[in-house]
């Protein structure tokens, strides 16, 4: 019976462990735009598990790679076998969505709302759905019907009244969060974090008049409540600071449009505060900073001019001139190093200013460890991993227990993978599959599950000592000399090897923008 148990815990670690092996290879694949292979893959692992987030990239990789009719069919085929399931019914009112098809898009979603069963959770998960794919009017509608099913009147209040922000009705928003307010006073901080969120996004200052009404309403309630009082004192002092808070949005403004790839709103948005000047201007030096770092993310997104990357890092160095090599600037120095070492061809340089900010007096120990990562990581692209394996050791040591010091172990061991000490890098892999941080530890899973299916404990590991290799390779930029090498492992590799390899080639592909390829 013991025997009987130890095969079925065994059984069992082996299908978890080749189901995230399957997941890690579609995401993958999602990332490298291959929506081809990523959605064959989300299939399967839908098909297994039946996780609606599977199927949900599986129907967004078909979207993608514009297969609406086989995405439609997948959907139907699984709606024959079961007509009561929501997230089939929104899935293919998404696809209609997409197509234009208006009619029966909202056919879809208004037969997902009428499935609904008086179950909190039920319904807080059907609007959540809405919202993931932006439709928060029928998020809203989900909330109401929740509402009339659970027969309570004040459900959902927060939820109905963030849709309402989404959707830019602060009307509707308003009073909404006045009554959040009068049953839980507690949640003022909430409050007035989201209506800071709302007037930030407010170009056209359509809610000021809204929330100046609701307060002047709010006077007139016989059973006016405190919190009612604090609600007005954080509007006034918005008010007083008028002026600073115009350029706060912009700045806001600038972040968000970075964050979606709208570099050309960000540059606009920085320009209205450089505009302002110097003088009584505290977000000056953020919008500086804020237009170089916007200026290099827009020029990573595609194939540039070496003349470009040298205007940004001329900027950079007249940045730092005027304002001084200081803590306050690392950031700029940081990415004046970056440029330097990845766009520009000139490493030592990189390395000489790295080492200066190192030396920098007065340094927090959190930017030291990361300009000490920095200037390890560019130490291994320079060929030189030994002085890189002492800083990562160094990291390690002064961060045993965040994630500095996790990710720091984790390029540690990958040194010794491309050198092809397999089992070393092997060890140090699995102890960081517990780490703190998810994409460490998912990167040390699927390393560790790599090196662990093709290691040849009596064997020959050329193959996987070449892979590694190669991988220093591509972590050099090396991609003229790692493209042919992929190929003949490709070719001439065991299937682990040869599938590993044509991931690598994806991510060598893409890197050089040769995204169809």
């Amino acid at each position: 019976m013991k025997f009987i148990v130890i095969l079925f815990l065994l059984f069992t670690s082996i299908y978890t462990l080749a189901q995230q092996s399957d997941s890690q290879l579609a995401y993958t694949y999602y990332q490298a735009k291959e929506y081809d292979k990523a959605a064959e893959k989300f299939l399967k692992l839908y098909e297994r598990t039946h996780s609606a987030n599977f199927l949900d990239y599986y129907i967004i990789c078909l979207i993608n790679g514009k297969e609406y009719d086989k995405a439609e069919d997948t959907l139907k085929k699984l709606l024959k076998t079961d007509d009561s399931n929501k997230d089939f019914l929104i899935d293919l009112g998404y696809i209609y969505q997409q197509q234009g098809k208006t009619n029966k898009s909202e056919e879809c979603y208004g037969k997902a709302i009428k499935k609904i069963i008086p179950q909190n959770t039920a319904i807080i998960n059907l609007a959540n759905k809405f919202k993931n794919i932006r439709e928060y009017s029928w998020a809203i509608k989900t909330y109401q019907q929740g509402r009339i099913l659970l027969k309570k009147p004040d459900a959902f209040l927060k939820e109905l009244g963030d849709c309402y922000l989404m959707e830019r009705d602060y009307e509707q928003m308003m009073p909404l969060f006045v009554r959040t307010l009068e049953l839980n006073p507690g949640s003022i901080d909430n409050i007035t974090v989201q209506l800071s969120f709302a007037r930030s996004n407010d170009i056209v200052n359509s809610i000021d008049p809204v929330i100046e009404k609701t307060l002047k309403s709010l006077c007139q309630k016989t059973d006016y409540l405190p919190v009612f009082d604090e609600l007005a004192v954080w509007y006034n002092l918005l008010l007083n600071n008028k002026s600073e808070n115009k350029l706060h949005i912009f700045l806001n403004i600038a972040l968000d449009a970075i964050n979606n790839k709208a570099f050309d709103q960000a540059t606009i948005a920085y320009q209205k505060i450089l505009g302002k000047g110097k003088e009584n201007n505290p977000f000056y030096l953020p919008a500086r900073k804020g237009i170089l770092t916007c200026r290099y993310e827009q020029l990573r997104q595609s194939p540039a001019d070496r003349s470009d990357y040298l205007q940004i890092a001329g900027d950079c160095e007249k940045y730092m001139q005027e304002f001084g090599y200081t803590p306050t600037n690392i950031d700029i120095l940081s990415l004046l190093a970056e440029l330097y070492a990845y766009r520009l061809q000139r490493p030592d340089s990189a390395d000489r200013l790295l080492d200066k900010a190192i030396r920098m007096p007065r340094l927090n120990s959190n930017t030291l460890s990361q300009l000490k990562s920095q200037r390890a990581d560019l130490l291994t692209f320079m060929d030189n991993p030994w002085e890189a394996t002492i800083l990562y050791t160094q990291l390690e040591k002064a961060n045993p227990n965040n994630d500095i010091g996790y990710e720091a172990k984790l390029k540690k061991a990958m040194l010794a993978y491309y050198a092809g000490d397999l089992l070393w890098a092997k060890a140090q892999f699995d102890v960081l599959k517990g780490a703190t941080s998810k994409l460490i530890s998912n990167d040390a899973i699927q390393m560790s599950h790599f090196i662990h299916m093709n290691y040849e404990a009596e064997g020959d590991n050329r193959d996987l000592e070449k892979m590694g290799r190669t991988e220093y390779l591509l972590y050099k930029q090396q991609f003229q000399e790692v493209l042919p090498r992929l190929d003949s492992l490709i070719g001439h590799c065991s299937p682990g090897i040869s599938d590993y390899a044509t991931l690598q080639k994806a991510r060598s592909l893409c890197a050089c923008f040769q995204d169809e390829e």
